[in-house]
């Protein structure tokens, strides 16, 4: 039996996506900043990528909040994780999790459980242009096309909304801007995608090394910083804010 609601917390940053795509006609050319972290490593951003990347946000976002066929739970947890490690999906329902403390972090949490969920339920070509492609797409050519779009959404808050950085998904942006985001879903998700790693390993011997530079450069450190931690607090907990009003 399909569930009626979602449990939704929307956060301010969604409001505002949301708001920015709002409008008649052809919204605006965003006005966009570079992207830097604290090694100095950039990303320049185009303004017209910006703007394709609000239009199909919007109606995105729209679905999931209105359709009743379908659940996404979000809770928040005292680690900082990627969104695949706190990612579940039973039945009509994808629960997710993101740390407590990245308070701009939520709509890429949920772009990716509700793709992950719709993939599921052979339904993720309705909102990925690469799945309505080519309906074949599966395992790491999925994930790799649903990666993309995250790392969008995220692109497109910490360049035009000047969202709080956060490490985990400025890793996948990071990773997916210079060319690199098949090594970086291999490094972070190595059992769920055991068979695709080494065949890859086969025939890119070098990509770990690869790799290791690219965080040596971008992180200041050998690889992925946001591993799963058995003992990390996964729980919607008792100081968590509660659905706002009108969600059902």
């Amino acid at each position: 039996m399909k569930l009626r609601g979602k449990l939704l917390l929307v956060g301010g940053i969604l409001g505002l996506m949301v708001l920015a795509a709002c409008g008649a006609g052809e919204p605006p050319v965003p006005q966009t900043r570079t992207v830097i972290v604290y090694t100095g490593e950039r990303i320049q951003v185009d303004g017209e990528r910006m703007r394709d990347v609000q239009g199909w946000l919007q109606p995105h976002l729209d679905h999931i909040e209105r359709d009743p066929g379908f659940l996404i739970r979000v809770n928040r947890q005292s680690e900082a994780a990627y969104p695949w490690t706190t990612t579940e999906l039973v039945g009509d329902t994808a629960i997710t999790a993101y740390q407590r403390a990245a308070v701009d972090a939520e709509p890429p949490f949920v772009i990716y459980a509700h793709l992950r969920l719709e993939a599921e339920r052979n339904q993720v070509a309705d909102w990925l242009p690469a799945a309505e492609e080519d309906p074949t797409l599966a395992g790491l050519d999925l994930e790799e096309a649903i990666l993309e779009r995250v790392s969008d959404v995220w692109l497109l808050g910490r360049s035009v909304f000047d969202t709080q950085a956060h490490g985990p998904l400025d890793e996948l942006l990071y990773a997916n801007e210079r060319g690199l985001l098949r090594e970086f879903i291999l490094a972070t998700q190595p059992d769920r995608f055991e068979d695709e790693r080494e065949r890859f390993s086969q025939e890119h011997p070098d990509w770990e090394e690869t790799l290791q530079e690219f965080f040596q450069r971008t992180f200041d450190r050998d690889g992925p910083g946001y591993l799963p931690d058995r003992d990390a607090d996964t729980e919607e907990g008792p100081d968590d804010d509660p659905p706002p009003a009108g969600l059902h």
